[in-house]
């Protein structure tokens, strides 16, 4: 029953959705992002697609079991199903039963015209030939792919799973510091990436750019009442995250592999801090910008903290407290 399943999960992608859609195999529609975190908008422009995450498809499965499809990030999807009825409290997608597992790829993962997925035969399901769907339709929360030979659409919605959050911190004094910090909750756990700048004890203090330790990063979970310190927590899309979340990456195999652009650590902070602001406007803005107060400073690590320091002063409608900050959120919207 369990292949049975599995197998039809995949063969709905091809079938159900009732939505219209013009189906053009020479032109895929973009739809531009407009909402954000906490009602926010942004000016209505084109942004790369991002398929990572759990998504549900529209229609009627015709059977008891709604089907998730996890994508992840090295190509794998992953499909699980839960059972209408069943309870769902402090219950996560993981949780839910594993139907089999396939391999997907995108022509374009950025602007993407077809999907293709294959069968995992590791987990025991039927073999399946691949299947090719067209992209016609995509946004940051839903995409519609549609069925070559019968142009049937299938809408898909993005499930929030997760919730993300991205802090801009510095701190002065005799050991300052000045990063990025990217955190996701999913229910049960935090977790927490920082890179940025740090002074490290050598011959004395001196500024390197690196992962944060945690003992640093964690005086910015909450929010920070020094005088000394800057900090600006902005709660992202999935989508957002995982675009801004490639800076991390890019920038964290600069340090291992030594590439980093500048010689000097202070330059490459205020680069990579920019960079990582500059990201969240390019699919409109987001973010107010203003590099003012930054350039007229000389200090080298005060133009990094009056930099996140003048981010918080003009972006202060989208700084999320303490109060805000959903610290016991659950996915209830799993829920059947």
């Amino acid at each position: 029953m369990k292949r049975v399943a599995f197998l039809c999960s995949l063969l709905l992608i091809c079938s159900v959705g009732q939505t219209l859609v013009y189906l053009d195999r020479e032109q895929t529609r973009v739809c531009p992002t407009i909402g954000v975190a906490f009602g926010q908008s942004v000016a209505r422009k084109t942004c790369p697609f991002s398929i990572i995450g759990v998504w549900r498809v529209d229609g009627k499965t015709h059977t008891a079991k709604t089907f998730f499809y996890d994508f992840e990030r090295q190509g794998g999807v992953a499909i699980r199903s839960s059972t209408a009825g069943s309870p769902a409290d402090n219950v996560i997608p993981r949780d839910y039963e594993m139907m089999g597992g396939a391999t997907y790829t995108l022509d374009k993962p950025e602007a993407p015209k077809r999907i293709e997925f294959i069968a995992d035969f590791r987990t025991g399901v039927i073999p399946m030939d691949t299947t090719s769907l067209l992209v016609v339709e995509y946004g940051d929360d839903s995409f519609v792919t549609a069925d070559e030979t019968t142009q049937a659409p299938t809408r898909w919605f993005r499930v929030q799973t997760q919730r993300y959050f991205l802090t801009f911190a510095a701190r002065g004094g005799p050991l300052p510091s000045a990063f990025a910090m990217w955190t996701t909750l999913n229910g049960r756990e935090t977790k927490i990436e920082a890179l940025g700048l740090r002074m490290e004890n050598r011959d004395g203090p001196a500024p390197i750019l690196g992962l944060i330790p945690d003992q640093i990063y964690e005086e910015f979970e909450n929010e920070s009442r020094k005088d000394s310190d800057a900090m600006l927590r902005l709660e992202l899309t999935e989508a957002e995250f995982w675009r801004s979340h490639k800076l991390f990456e890019t920038w964290d195999k600069y340090v291992q592999d030594a590439t980093l652009p500048h010689v000097d650590p202070y330059l490459n902070s205020m680069e990579f801090l920019k960079r990582v602001a500059e990201n969240l406007n390019q699919c409109g803005e987001k973010l107010k910008l203003d590099t003012t107060a930054a350039a007229t400073t000389q200090n080298p690590h005060q133009r990094m903290l009056e930099y996140i320091r003048a981010m918080r002063n003009k972006n202060k409608n989208l700084h999320v407290t303490d109060v805000m900050f959903p610290r016991n959120w659950f996915p209830t919207q799993l829920r059947n």
